[in-house]
Protein backbone atom coordinates (compact mmCIF):
# COMPACT_ATOMS: atom_id res chain seq x y z
CA UNK A 1 0.00 0.00 0.00
CA UNK A 2 1.63 3.25 -1.13
CA UNK A 3 0.95 6.69 0.26
CA UNK A 4 2.65 9.89 -0.72
CA UNK A 5 4.40 12.98 0.58
CA UNK A 6 3.57 16.64 0.93
CA UNK A 7 5.25 19.46 2.86
CA UNK A 8 2.02 21.28 3.75
CA UNK A 9 0.91 20.95 7.39
CA UNK A 10 -2.47 19.59 8.42
CA UNK A 11 -5.17 22.10 9.27
CA UNK A 12 -6.47 21.84 12.86
CA UNK A 13 -10.00 23.16 13.21
CA UNK A 14 -11.35 21.97 16.58
CA UNK A 15 -10.10 22.18 20.20
CA UNK A 16 -10.02 18.39 20.44
CA UNK A 17 -7.89 18.13 17.32
CA UNK A 18 -5.58 20.90 18.49
CA UNK A 19 -5.23 19.13 21.84
CA UNK A 20 -4.39 15.89 20.05
CA UNK A 21 -1.59 17.44 18.02
CA UNK A 22 -0.23 19.59 20.88
CA UNK A 23 0.07 16.48 23.07
CA UNK A 24 2.32 14.81 20.57
CA UNK A 25 -0.36 12.75 18.88
CA UNK A 26 1.07 13.66 15.47
CA UNK A 27 2.42 10.44 14.02
CA UNK A 28 4.81 12.46 11.89
CA UNK A 29 6.53 13.96 14.92
CA UNK A 30 6.84 10.52 16.50
CA UNK A 31 8.27 9.08 13.31
CA UNK A 32 10.74 11.96 12.95
CA UNK A 33 12.03 11.29 16.45
CA UNK A 34 12.53 7.66 15.56
CA UNK A 35 14.21 8.47 12.25
CA UNK A 36 16.65 10.91 13.83
CA UNK A 37 18.25 8.09 15.73
CA UNK A 38 17.18 8.74 19.29
CA UNK A 39 18.42 6.19 21.78
CA UNK A 40 16.48 3.01 22.47
CA UNK A 41 15.88 4.22 25.98
CA UNK A 42 14.28 7.52 24.91
CA UNK A 43 12.07 5.72 22.41
CA UNK A 44 10.53 3.65 25.21
CA UNK A 45 9.75 6.66 27.39
CA UNK A 46 6.39 7.53 25.91
CA UNK A 47 4.23 9.86 27.93
CA UNK A 48 1.34 7.86 29.37
CA UNK A 49 -1.04 10.82 29.03
CA UNK A 50 -0.45 10.85 25.29
CA UNK A 51 -1.18 7.14 25.03
CA UNK A 52 -4.38 7.48 27.06
CA UNK A 53 -5.51 10.40 24.91
CA UNK A 54 -4.86 8.51 21.66
CA UNK A 55 -6.55 5.36 22.91
CA UNK A 56 -9.63 7.23 24.11
CA UNK A 57 -10.40 8.91 20.80
CA UNK A 58 -13.44 7.59 18.99
CA UNK A 59 -13.33 6.79 15.27
CA UNK A 60 -15.23 9.94 14.25
CA UNK A 61 -12.71 12.24 15.93
CA UNK A 62 -9.81 10.22 14.56
CA UNK A 63 -11.37 10.33 11.08
CA UNK A 64 -11.63 14.15 11.20
CA UNK A 65 -8.00 14.48 12.28
CA UNK A 66 -6.52 12.01 9.79
CA UNK A 67 -8.58 13.43 6.95
CA UNK A 68 -6.68 16.74 7.26
CA UNK A 69 -3.19 15.27 7.27
CA UNK A 70 -0.97 15.74 4.22
CA UNK A 71 -0.09 12.59 2.33
CA UNK A 72 3.16 11.54 4.04
CA UNK A 73 1.82 12.16 7.54
CA UNK A 74 -1.27 10.18 6.58
CA UNK A 75 0.96 7.31 5.42
CA UNK A 76 2.69 7.18 8.81
CA UNK A 77 -0.66 7.33 10.59
CA UNK A 78 -1.93 4.29 8.70
CA UNK A 79 0.92 2.23 10.23
CA UNK A 80 0.24 3.03 13.91
CA UNK A 81 -2.14 0.15 14.61
CA UNK A 82 -5.00 -1.79 13.08
CA UNK A 83 -7.66 0.64 14.26
CA UNK A 84 -5.90 3.62 12.67
CA UNK A 85 -5.29 1.63 9.50
CA UNK A 86 -9.00 0.81 9.26
CA UNK A 87 -9.92 4.49 9.60
CA UNK A 88 -7.33 5.40 6.93
CA UNK A 89 -8.76 2.80 4.57
CA UNK A 90 -12.26 4.21 5.05
CA UNK A 91 -10.95 7.69 4.18
CA UNK A 92 -9.40 6.29 1.03
CA UNK A 93 -12.51 4.38 0.01
CA UNK A 94 -13.82 7.38 -1.91
CA UNK A 95 -12.38 8.28 -5.34
CA UNK A 96 -10.48 11.44 -6.03
CA UNK A 97 -9.04 13.17 -9.10
CA UNK A 98 -7.09 16.37 -8.48
CA UNK A 99 -5.46 18.81 -10.92
CA UNK A 100 -3.41 21.96 -10.34
CA UNK A 101 -1.13 24.09 -12.49
CA UNK A 102 1.79 26.42 -11.88
CA UNK A 103 3.21 29.12 -14.13
CA UNK A 104 6.45 29.43 -12.13
CA UNK A 105 9.18 29.84 -14.80
CA UNK A 106 11.54 27.59 -12.81
CA UNK A 107 10.66 24.06 -13.90
CA UNK A 108 11.76 22.32 -10.69
CA UNK A 109 10.00 24.79 -8.40
CA UNK A 110 6.86 24.66 -10.53
CA UNK A 111 6.88 20.87 -10.30
CA UNK A 112 7.24 21.02 -6.52
CA UNK A 113 4.39 23.53 -6.28
CA UNK A 114 1.89 21.34 -8.11
CA UNK A 115 3.03 18.21 -6.31
CA UNK A 116 2.59 19.95 -2.96
CA UNK A 117 -0.90 21.03 -3.98
CA UNK A 118 -2.24 17.72 -5.28
CA UNK A 119 -0.68 15.80 -2.38
CA UNK A 120 -1.92 18.19 0.30
CA UNK A 121 -4.64 15.70 1.29
CA UNK A 122 -4.66 11.90 1.59
CA UNK A 123 -4.55 10.08 -1.73
CA UNK A 124 -3.29 6.77 -3.08
CA UNK A 125 -2.48 7.53 -6.74
CA UNK A 126 -3.57 5.11 -9.44
CA UNK A 127 -2.10 7.31 -12.19
CA UNK A 128 -0.37 10.63 -12.84
CA UNK A 129 -0.57 12.90 -15.90
CA UNK A 130 1.86 15.81 -16.18
CA UNK A 131 1.59 18.34 -19.01
CA UNK A 132 4.25 20.98 -19.65
CA UNK A 133 4.31 23.74 -22.24
CA UNK A 134 8.08 23.45 -22.76
CA UNK A 135 11.15 22.24 -20.88
CA UNK A 136 12.61 18.84 -20.02
CA UNK A 137 10.12 15.97 -19.83
CA UNK A 138 12.68 13.61 -18.26
CA UNK A 139 13.25 16.04 -15.39
CA UNK A 140 9.53 16.24 -14.69
CA UNK A 141 9.11 12.46 -14.88
CA UNK A 142 11.98 11.92 -12.43
CA UNK A 143 10.63 14.49 -9.97
CA UNK A 144 7.16 12.92 -9.98
CA UNK A 145 8.50 9.38 -9.61
CA UNK A 146 10.54 10.42 -6.56
CA UNK A 147 7.43 11.82 -4.90
CA UNK A 148 4.73 9.28 -5.77
CA UNK A 149 6.81 6.11 -6.03
CA UNK A 150 7.93 3.83 -8.82
CA UNK A 151 4.79 1.69 -9.07
CA UNK A 152 2.47 4.42 -10.38
CA UNK A 153 1.89 4.72 -14.17
CA UNK A 154 2.87 8.19 -15.40
CA UNK A 155 2.57 10.10 -18.68
CA UNK A 156 4.41 13.38 -19.24
CA UNK A 157 3.60 15.36 -22.38
CA UNK A 158 4.50 18.64 -24.03
CA UNK A 159 1.33 20.53 -25.00
CA UNK A 160 0.27 23.77 -26.68
CA UNK A 161 -1.02 25.21 -23.40
CA UNK A 162 -2.76 24.39 -20.13
CA UNK A 163 -5.83 25.52 -18.24
CA UNK A 164 -7.46 24.79 -14.92
CA UNK A 165 -6.97 26.05 -11.36
CA UNK A 166 -3.68 27.54 -10.22
CA UNK A 167 -1.88 25.81 -7.36
CA UNK A 168 -1.06 29.02 -5.48
CA UNK A 169 -4.58 30.49 -5.29
CA UNK A 170 -7.14 28.05 -6.81
CA UNK A 171 -8.13 30.69 -9.37
CA UNK A 172 -9.06 29.48 -12.88
CA UNK A 173 -6.83 30.50 -15.78
CA UNK A 174 -4.98 29.42 -18.89
CA UNK A 175 -1.41 29.58 -20.18
CA UNK A 176 -0.55 29.24 -23.86
CA UNK A 177 2.87 27.96 -24.93
CA UNK A 178 3.69 30.93 -27.14
CA UNK A 179 2.77 34.50 -26.30
CA UNK A 180 3.29 37.46 -28.63
CA UNK A 181 4.99 40.43 -26.99
CA UNK A 182 3.31 43.83 -26.78
CA UNK A 183 5.19 45.09 -29.84
CA UNK A 184 3.79 42.18 -31.85
CA UNK A 185 7.21 41.45 -33.30
CA UNK A 186 8.41 38.50 -31.26
CA UNK A 187 7.09 35.37 -29.62
CA UNK A 188 8.26 34.08 -26.26
CA UNK A 189 7.82 30.62 -24.74
CA UNK A 190 5.87 30.40 -21.48
CA UNK A 191 6.67 27.56 -19.11
CA UNK A 192 3.78 26.09 -17.15
CA UNK A 193 2.98 22.68 -15.74
CA UNK A 194 -0.32 20.96 -15.03
CA UNK A 195 -0.37 17.92 -12.77
CA UNK A 196 -3.30 15.51 -12.45
CA UNK A 197 -3.39 12.66 -9.96
CA UNK A 198 -6.23 10.18 -9.70
CA UNK A 199 -7.33 7.53 -7.24
CA UNK A 200 -10.26 5.48 -8.56
CA UNK A 201 -11.15 2.48 -6.36
CA UNK A 202 -12.52 -0.39 -8.41
CA UNK A 203 -10.51 0.69 -11.46
CA UNK A 204 -7.09 -0.60 -12.53
CA UNK A 205 -4.93 1.78 -14.56
CA UNK A 206 -1.75 1.32 -16.57
CA UNK A 207 0.06 2.77 -19.59
CA UNK A 208 0.28 0.88 -22.87
CA UNK A 209 2.58 2.56 -25.44
CA UNK A 210 2.71 2.33 -29.22
CA UNK A 211 6.34 2.13 -30.34
CA UNK A 212 7.05 1.86 -34.07
CA UNK A 213 10.15 0.01 -35.22
CA UNK A 214 11.83 0.97 -38.48
CA UNK A 215 9.86 -0.48 -41.39
CA UNK A 216 6.90 -1.52 -39.24
CA UNK A 217 3.53 -0.64 -40.77
CA UNK A 218 0.75 1.38 -39.12
CA UNK A 219 -1.57 -1.61 -39.58
CA UNK A 220 0.76 -3.89 -37.61
CA UNK A 221 1.36 -1.51 -34.71
CA UNK A 222 -2.34 -0.66 -34.63
CA UNK A 223 -3.17 -4.36 -34.28
CA UNK A 224 -0.60 -4.75 -31.49
CA UNK A 225 -2.03 -1.74 -29.65
CA UNK A 226 -5.59 -3.02 -29.80
CA UNK A 227 -4.56 -6.53 -28.76
CA UNK A 228 -2.41 -5.15 -25.94
CA UNK A 229 -5.40 -3.24 -24.57
CA UNK A 230 -7.70 -6.26 -24.92
CA UNK A 231 -5.22 -8.55 -23.18
CA UNK A 232 -4.69 -6.15 -20.27
CA UNK A 233 -8.40 -5.58 -19.77
CA UNK A 234 -9.12 -9.31 -20.04
CA UNK A 235 -6.71 -10.06 -17.20
CA UNK A 236 -8.00 -7.22 -15.02
CA UNK A 237 -11.72 -7.33 -15.81
CA UNK A 238 -12.44 -10.67 -17.39
CA UNK A 239 -13.65 -9.06 -20.62
CA UNK A 240 -12.09 -7.03 -23.45
CA UNK A 241 -13.67 -3.58 -23.12
CA UNK A 242 -11.89 -0.84 -21.14
CA UNK A 243 -14.02 1.81 -19.43
CA UNK A 244 -11.90 4.71 -20.68
CA UNK A 245 -8.78 5.48 -22.72
CA UNK A 246 -6.78 8.73 -22.38
CA UNK A 247 -4.34 9.02 -25.27
CA UNK A 248 -1.30 11.18 -25.99
CA UNK A 249 0.30 11.11 -29.45
CA UNK A 250 3.39 12.28 -31.28
CA UNK A 251 3.32 14.49 -34.38
CA UNK A 252 3.55 11.65 -36.88
CA UNK A 253 1.41 10.38 -39.76
CA UNK A 254 1.06 7.03 -37.94
CA UNK A 255 -1.32 8.33 -35.26
CA UNK A 256 -4.41 8.89 -37.42
CA UNK A 257 -4.84 5.35 -38.84
CA UNK A 258 -4.16 3.83 -35.41
CA UNK A 259 -6.77 6.06 -33.75
CA UNK A 260 -9.36 5.13 -36.38
CA UNK A 261 -8.57 1.45 -35.88
CA UNK A 262 -8.99 1.92 -32.13
CA UNK A 263 -12.31 3.70 -32.70
CA UNK A 264 -13.41 0.77 -34.87
CA UNK A 265 -12.24 -1.91 -32.41
CA UNK A 266 -13.53 -0.53 -29.09
CA UNK A 267 -17.21 -0.92 -28.16
CA UNK A 268 -19.42 2.17 -28.03
CA UNK A 269 -19.39 2.33 -24.22
CA UNK A 270 -15.61 2.85 -24.09
CA UNK A 271 -14.74 6.53 -23.66
CA UNK A 272 -11.79 7.70 -25.80
CA UNK A 273 -10.26 11.15 -25.31
CA UNK A 274 -6.83 12.71 -25.70
CA UNK A 275 -4.30 14.82 -27.57
CA UNK A 276 -3.27 13.53 -31.00
CA UNK A 277 -0.23 15.71 -31.71
CA UNK A 278 2.53 16.47 -29.24
CA UNK A 279 5.47 14.82 -27.48
CA UNK A 280 5.38 12.42 -24.55
CA UNK A 281 7.31 10.18 -22.18
CA UNK A 282 5.70 7.38 -20.22
CA UNK A 283 6.37 5.01 -17.34
CA UNK A 284 4.28 1.89 -16.87
CA UNK A 285 3.26 0.72 -13.43
CA UNK A 286 5.83 -2.10 -13.44
CA UNK A 287 8.74 0.09 -14.59
CA UNK A 288 11.01 2.12 -12.33
CA UNK A 289 11.70 4.76 -14.99
CA UNK A 290 11.03 5.76 -18.59
CA UNK A 291 12.17 3.01 -20.96
CA UNK A 292 14.76 4.17 -23.48
CA UNK A 293 13.97 3.47 -27.15
CA UNK A 294 16.13 1.47 -29.48
CA UNK A 295 18.01 3.42 -32.12
CA UNK A 296 15.46 3.23 -34.97
CA UNK A 297 12.30 3.08 -32.86
CA UNK A 298 9.89 6.01 -32.55
CA UNK A 299 7.08 6.87 -30.15
CA UNK A 300 3.62 7.07 -31.69
CA UNK A 301 1.04 6.93 -28.89
CA UNK A 302 0.70 6.21 -25.20
CA UNK A 303 -2.63 5.30 -23.67
CA UNK A 304 -3.76 5.33 -20.05
CA UNK A 305 -6.04 2.28 -19.87
CA UNK A 306 -8.84 2.35 -17.28
CA UNK A 307 -10.25 -1.14 -16.68
CA UNK A 308 -12.82 -2.26 -14.13
CA UNK A 309 -11.28 -4.50 -11.49
CA UNK A 310 -12.91 -7.94 -11.33
CA UNK A 311 -11.87 -8.10 -7.65
CA UNK A 312 -13.62 -4.87 -6.70
CA UNK A 313 -15.25 -5.28 -3.26
CA UNK A 314 -19.00 -5.80 -3.46
CA UNK A 315 -19.68 -2.83 -1.16
CA UNK A 316 -17.52 -0.46 -3.23
CA UNK A 317 -19.20 2.16 -5.39
CA UNK A 318 -18.88 2.46 -9.14
CA UNK A 319 -16.80 4.88 -11.20
CA UNK A 320 -18.46 6.41 -14.29
CA UNK A 321 -16.82 8.14 -17.26
CA UNK A 322 -18.77 10.59 -19.43
CA UNK A 323 -17.82 12.95 -22.25
CA UNK A 324 -19.24 16.09 -23.79
CA UNK A 325 -17.93 17.95 -26.84
CA UNK A 326 -18.15 21.65 -27.64
CA UNK A 327 -17.65 22.22 -31.37
CA UNK A 328 -16.93 25.39 -33.29
CA UNK A 329 -16.73 24.34 -36.96
CA UNK A 330 -19.43 25.37 -39.41
CA UNK A 331 -19.67 23.89 -42.92
CA UNK A 332 -20.14 26.00 -46.04
CA UNK A 333 -21.73 24.89 -49.28
CA UNK A 334 -18.54 24.00 -51.11
CA UNK A 335 -18.16 20.27 -51.84
CA UNK A 336 -15.41 18.53 -53.80
CA UNK A 337 -14.02 15.13 -54.69
CA UNK A 338 -10.26 14.57 -54.48
CA UNK A 339 -8.86 13.92 -57.96
CA UNK A 340 -5.10 13.54 -57.55
CA UNK A 341 -3.44 13.16 -54.15
CA UNK A 342 0.22 13.20 -53.17
CA UNK A 343 1.31 12.82 -49.54
CA UNK A 344 4.51 14.10 -47.98
CA UNK A 345 5.75 11.24 -45.82
CA UNK A 346 8.02 13.26 -43.57
CA UNK A 347 8.38 11.65 -40.13
CA UNK A 348 6.78 14.73 -38.54
CA UNK A 349 4.32 17.35 -39.75
CA UNK A 350 2.99 15.35 -42.71
CA UNK A 351 1.13 17.26 -45.42
CA UNK A 352 -0.94 16.51 -48.52
CA UNK A 353 -1.00 18.01 -52.04
CA UNK A 354 -4.21 17.53 -53.99
CA UNK A 355 -6.41 18.59 -56.89
CA UNK A 356 -10.18 18.16 -56.88
CA UNK A 357 -13.45 18.25 -58.80
CA UNK A 358 -16.51 20.21 -57.79
CA UNK A 359 -19.46 18.05 -56.82
CA UNK A 360 -21.06 16.62 -59.99
CA UNK A 361 -18.54 18.23 -62.40
CA UNK A 362 -15.81 16.66 -64.54
CA UNK A 363 -13.30 19.53 -64.56
CA UNK A 364 -10.25 19.03 -62.34
CA UNK A 365 -9.33 22.15 -60.38
CA UNK A 366 -5.78 22.97 -59.36
CA UNK A 367 -4.82 24.50 -56.03
CA UNK A 368 -5.24 28.13 -57.07
CA UNK A 369 -8.66 27.45 -58.57
CA UNK A 370 -9.89 25.73 -55.41
CA UNK A 371 -8.62 28.63 -53.30
CA UNK A 372 -10.32 31.12 -55.63
CA UNK A 373 -13.58 29.19 -55.16
CA UNK A 374 -13.29 29.44 -51.40
CA UNK A 375 -12.14 33.06 -51.45
CA UNK A 376 -15.02 34.15 -53.69
CA UNK A 377 -17.49 32.39 -51.42
CA UNK A 378 -16.03 34.15 -48.36
CA UNK A 379 -15.94 37.59 -49.93
CA UNK A 380 -12.15 37.80 -50.31
CA UNK A 381 -11.55 37.03 -46.63
CA UNK A 382 -10.02 33.60 -47.04
CA UNK A 383 -7.17 33.64 -44.56
CA UNK A 384 -9.06 35.62 -41.92
CA UNK A 385 -11.46 32.66 -41.67
CA UNK A 386 -8.87 29.87 -41.21
CA UNK A 387 -10.46 27.36 -43.65
CA UNK A 388 -10.35 23.59 -43.20
CA UNK A 389 -11.29 20.66 -45.39
CA UNK A 390 -13.62 18.18 -43.71
CA UNK A 391 -12.69 14.96 -45.50
CA UNK A 392 -15.05 11.98 -45.41
CA UNK A 393 -12.83 8.90 -45.26
CA UNK A 394 -14.44 5.53 -45.93
CA UNK A 395 -11.91 2.84 -45.00
CA UNK A 396 -11.88 -0.89 -44.34
CA UNK A 397 -10.79 -1.98 -40.87
CA UNK A 398 -10.07 -5.28 -39.19
CA UNK A 399 -7.96 -6.49 -36.29
CA UNK A 400 -5.31 -8.93 -37.44
CA UNK A 401 -6.63 -11.87 -39.45
CA UNK A 402 -9.43 -12.70 -37.05
CA UNK A 403 -12.30 -11.06 -38.87
CA UNK A 404 -13.58 -9.88 -42.22
CA UNK A 405 -12.75 -6.20 -42.91
CA UNK A 406 -15.62 -3.76 -42.45
CA UNK A 407 -16.10 -0.25 -43.77
CA UNK A 408 -16.19 2.66 -41.35
CA UNK A 409 -16.73 6.29 -42.40
CA UNK A 410 -14.89 9.04 -40.49
CA UNK A 411 -14.84 12.82 -40.84
CA UNK A 412 -11.35 14.31 -40.42
CA UNK A 413 -10.33 17.98 -40.62
CA UNK A 414 -7.27 19.19 -42.53
CA UNK A 415 -6.17 22.82 -42.34
CA UNK A 416 -5.67 24.60 -45.69
CA UNK A 417 -2.15 26.07 -45.67
CA UNK A 418 -1.51 27.18 -49.27
CA UNK A 419 -1.80 26.55 -53.00
CA UNK A 420 -0.10 26.98 -56.35
CA UNK A 421 -0.90 26.40 -60.02
CA UNK A 422 -0.74 22.67 -59.42
CA UNK A 423 -2.00 21.67 -55.99
CA UNK A 424 -3.84 22.66 -52.85
CA UNK A 425 -1.69 22.15 -49.75
CA UNK A 426 -3.27 20.92 -46.49
CA UNK A 427 -1.88 19.64 -43.20
CA UNK A 428 -1.99 15.96 -42.39
CA UNK A 429 -2.07 12.75 -44.37
CA UNK A 430 -4.37 9.79 -45.08
CA UNK A 431 -6.38 11.55 -47.85
CA UNK A 432 -7.03 9.39 -50.89
CA UNK A 433 -8.18 9.93 -54.45
CA UNK A 434 -11.97 9.73 -54.51
CA UNK A 435 -12.49 11.07 -50.98
CA UNK A 436 -15.25 13.67 -50.72
CA UNK A 437 -14.60 16.83 -48.75
CA UNK A 438 -16.37 20.01 -47.75
CA UNK A 439 -15.06 23.38 -46.58
CA UNK A 440 -15.42 24.20 -42.87
CA UNK A 441 -14.78 27.42 -40.97
CA UNK A 442 -14.50 28.20 -37.24
CA UNK A 443 -17.64 29.97 -36.04
CA UNK A 444 -17.80 31.81 -32.70
CA UNK A 445 -21.61 31.63 -32.55
CA UNK A 446 -21.49 27.86 -32.99
CA UNK A 447 -18.85 27.61 -30.25
CA UNK A 448 -20.85 29.70 -27.78
CA UNK A 449 -24.04 27.72 -28.41
CA UNK A 450 -22.14 24.46 -28.09
CA UNK A 451 -20.55 25.56 -24.79
CA UNK A 452 -24.01 26.27 -23.41
CA UNK A 453 -25.14 22.81 -24.52
CA UNK A 454 -22.18 21.19 -22.74
CA UNK A 455 -22.91 23.14 -19.57
CA UNK A 456 -26.52 21.94 -19.73
CA UNK A 457 -25.32 18.36 -20.24
CA UNK A 458 -23.17 18.58 -17.10
CA UNK A 459 -26.07 20.11 -15.19
CA UNK A 460 -28.26 17.17 -16.20
CA UNK A 461 -25.58 14.80 -14.94
CA UNK A 462 -26.13 16.14 -11.42
CA UNK A 463 -29.87 15.43 -11.63
CA UNK A 464 -29.63 11.75 -12.61
CA UNK A 465 -31.71 9.40 -10.45
CA UNK A 466 -28.60 7.64 -9.05
CA UNK A 467 -27.19 11.03 -7.90
CA UNK A 468 -23.59 10.63 -9.09
CA UNK A 469 -20.89 12.59 -7.28
CA UNK A 470 -18.51 14.26 -9.77
CA UNK A 471 -14.97 13.66 -8.49
CA UNK A 472 -12.84 14.82 -11.41
CA UNK A 473 -12.78 16.60 -14.74
CA UNK A 474 -10.36 17.16 -17.61
CA UNK A 475 -10.76 19.03 -20.89
CA UNK A 476 -8.86 18.75 -24.18
CA UNK A 477 -9.16 22.12 -25.95
CA UNK A 478 -8.25 23.08 -29.51
CA UNK A 479 -5.17 25.31 -29.47
CA UNK A 480 -6.94 28.05 -31.45
CA UNK A 481 -9.66 28.40 -28.83
CA UNK A 482 -9.19 30.01 -25.44
CA UNK A 483 -9.48 33.58 -24.19
CA UNK A 484 -8.37 35.14 -27.50
CA UNK A 485 -10.97 33.22 -29.54
CA UNK A 486 -13.93 33.93 -27.26
CA UNK A 487 -12.88 37.45 -26.26
CA UNK A 488 -13.44 36.62 -22.60
CA UNK A 489 -11.67 34.70 -19.88
CA UNK A 490 -12.16 31.06 -18.96
CA UNK A 491 -14.80 30.29 -21.59
CA UNK A 492 -13.60 26.72 -22.06
CA UNK A 493 -13.53 26.26 -18.27
CA UNK A 494 -17.06 27.59 -17.87
CA UNK A 495 -18.97 24.25 -18.00
CA UNK A 496 -16.95 23.05 -14.99
CA UNK A 497 -16.98 26.42 -13.19
CA UNK A 498 -20.74 26.87 -13.59
CA UNK A 499 -21.71 23.38 -12.46
CA UNK A 500 -18.89 22.25 -10.16
CA UNK A 501 -17.16 25.40 -8.88
CA UNK A 502 -15.15 23.53 -6.23
CA UNK A 503 -13.92 20.82 -8.61
CA UNK A 504 -10.08 20.80 -9.01
CA UNK A 505 -10.24 20.21 -12.79
CA UNK A 506 -7.50 20.58 -15.38
CA UNK A 507 -7.10 20.75 -19.14
CA UNK A 508 -4.68 21.18 -22.02
CA UNK A 509 -4.62 22.94 -25.38
CA UNK A 510 -4.14 20.48 -28.25
CA UNK A 511 -3.28 20.69 -31.92
CA UNK A 512 -5.83 17.95 -32.58
CA UNK A 513 -8.30 16.85 -29.91
CA UNK A 514 -9.42 13.25 -29.57
CA UNK A 515 -13.03 12.57 -28.61
CA UNK A 516 -15.39 9.88 -29.86
CA UNK A 517 -18.70 10.86 -31.37
CA UNK A 518 -21.15 9.60 -33.97
CA UNK A 519 -23.52 11.58 -36.15
CA UNK A 520 -25.77 10.93 -39.12
CA UNK A 521 -25.96 13.05 -42.27
CA UNK A 522 -27.05 12.77 -45.89
CA UNK A 523 -24.43 11.16 -48.11
CA UNK A 524 -23.60 11.90 -51.72
CA UNK A 525 -26.43 9.67 -52.90
CA UNK A 526 -29.01 11.22 -50.54
CA UNK A 527 -28.75 8.24 -48.19
CA UNK A 528 -28.22 8.61 -44.47
CA UNK A 529 -24.64 7.78 -43.54
CA UNK A 530 -23.35 7.09 -40.01
CA UNK A 531 -20.08 8.97 -39.66
CA UNK A 532 -17.55 8.68 -36.85
CA UNK A 533 -15.78 11.79 -35.62
CA UNK A 534 -12.85 10.95 -33.36
CA UNK A 535 -10.39 13.73 -34.31
CA UNK A 536 -11.41 17.38 -33.91
CA UNK A 537 -10.22 20.95 -34.37
CA UNK A 538 -11.51 24.12 -32.65
CA UNK A 539 -13.32 21.91 -30.15
CA UNK A 540 -13.29 21.20 -26.42
CA UNK A 541 -13.62 17.57 -25.34
CA UNK A 542 -14.71 17.23 -21.70
CA UNK A 543 -14.06 14.13 -19.61
CA UNK A 544 -16.20 13.88 -16.46
CA UNK A 545 -15.42 11.28 -13.80
CA UNK A 546 -18.21 10.54 -11.30
CA UNK A 547 -19.00 8.06 -8.58
CA UNK A 548 -22.11 6.34 -7.25
CA UNK A 549 -22.10 4.49 -3.94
Amino acid sequence: MDFYYNKQKAQINSPEEENFVSHGGSVVSTKKKMIKGTSEKSKKKIDMADMVLIASMNDDLLHNILLRLPAKSFAFASCVNRSWNNVCNRILSRPKMVSAFSRNPNQTRAGEEVLDKVLSKPIRPDFVIANITCGNMEETLTLITERVGSRVPIIVSVVAGILGKEACNDNPGEVKHHVTTDDGLSVVANFAILLTIGYLPGIKVDVIPVIQAKGESEADIGDKFVMGIRNYVSVVSGHAAPACLILFGEDTHATEPILHKLDYAMPAETIIVGDQIGEFLHKCGNERRNVQLHKDDSRVLAGLIFARDRHRPAQAGKIHFDTAISRAMSSVDLRYKAANVRVSRRPRCPSTLLTAKRGGEAEVLNGDQILDDINDFLGNQLWENDPYLGVLKRRKYSIGLEEKPKIMASLVFHQVTGADEQDLLVNGAEIRTGDYFQVYLPDLKVAEASLNAVSSQLRNLKSKPNKPEVVGGFVFVGSRRGDSFFGRQNADCSPFLENFPELPFGGIFCNSEIGRSLFVEDGEEKKEVSIRRCLHVYSSVYLIVSYTS
